[in-house]
């Protein structure tokens, strides 16, 4: 690998130039500490070129314009004084307020304040927070004139307040009306007009009501009127749907196989079409054979098992039979040879 990179011949350019529109387009620095030549304008911003160069390469490079920050902030890595964006440099449009010097002869530092209040009144130093004492002159006594009309004043705003209360107090009873009188001259063409009778006077008299006397009027419930309009409701422009919103809104209906709302009698054929059932396809697995297998070999061994076990009793139980039947000093071989002539 080596002698591969040597045989390589070098570079025709001593400068490594970048044109990426994925990375950004940039020349680095030059030895001397130049600054960096953008190539191309970044296309809907307006700063121009594109940002820095990526990472790795940004050795020697420093940000010099707001290019160089593409749209983003300082770098932290990079100890040179930097202002992306303009952020802390000072711009034309800013006024810059001249030291000024009150009446006293002291620096006037609410100037700023003061700068566009030129018709308000403000007070920012400390000695306008103090209390403003007057003259001794203008805090004199009241006289006494002025002194015992306060206090009737003050006596009769007290007493409308207490019988104010008092009377809310009390209980409340009907009140008693004066009786009027009224002068009635009657008309002399009326029927029954007397002529010794000119001129009458009429005592008017408020009835009494008796207060055990059910109510004449009939209150009525009146329908409560239309409530305040709700608030309004601000929604977006329509949208015209298209195919896949309508696909995706799309619900199947619920297809019951037990109820219907018409109450059709549905045979039991097509509500197992319309189940679904027909469609779905009844795989096995292998396991359920080689399981059925290991079962059938294994109750034929203990079949065998079970077999041979029960033959040995059977045996076992002849031969004790055997041996009580057998007389003393007898033969068994003839005995058993005898019995089995017998049985055959």
């Amino acid at each position: 690998m080596a002698d591969f990179l040597r045989k390589l011949p070098k570079p025709k350019g001593s400068e490594l130039e970048v044109a990426d529109v994925a990375l950004g387009s940039f020349k680095p620095a030059r030895s001397g500490g130049s600054e960096l030549a953008a190539v191309g304008p970044v296309p809907g911003s307006g700063v121009g070129p594109r940002g820095p160069p990526p990472y790795g390469r940004r050795r020697g490079w420093q940000p010099r314009t707001l290019a160089d920050f593409g749209d983003g902030g300082a770098f932290p890595e990079i100890s040179v004084a930097q202002y992306p964006l303009d952020m802390g440099k000072g711009h034309a449009n800013q006024k810059v307020v001249a030291l000024q010097a009150g009446a006293d002869g002291k620096m006037a530092w609410d100037a700023v304040i003061k700068q566009k209040s030129d018709k308000l009144q403000m007070w920012t130093r400390p000695e306008d927070a103090r209390e403003k004492w007057s003259k001794p002159e203008q805090l004199e006594r009241p006289t006494l004139e002025l002194d015992v009309l306060n206090t009737e004043r003050t006596q009769k705003a007290l007493e409308l307040a207490l019988n104010g209360k008092a009377q809310a107090g009390a209980p409340k009873r009907a009140e008693q009306k004066e009786p009027e009188f009224i002068r009635y001259t009657p008309n002399p063409n009326a029927p029954g007009y007397t002529p010794n009778c000119r001129e009458r006077v009429i005592k008017l008299v408020e009835k009494q009501v008796d207060p055990f006397m059910p109510p004449r009027f009939k209150h009525k419930k009146v329908p409560r009127g239309p409530p305040s309009p709700p608030p309004p409701v601000h929604h977006s422009p329509a949208k015209k749907l298209t195919a896949k919103d309508q696909k995706d809104w799309k619900i199947p209906p619920s297809i019951s196989n037990w109820k219907n709302a018409e109450g059709y009698v549905i045979p039991l054929d097509k509500r197992l079409q319309a189940d679904g059932r027909n469609l779905q396809d009844v795989a096995v697995n292998d396991k359920f054979a080689s399981l059925s297998e290991d079962l059938y070999l294994a109750e034929r061994k203990a079949r065998e098992e079970i077999k041979i076990r029960n033959d040995m009793i059977k045996q076992k139980k002849i031969r004790e039979e055997e041996i009580r039947e057998v007389p003393h000093g007898g033969d068994i071989s003839r005995i058993g040879l005898f019995r089995r002539q017998c049985f055959f």
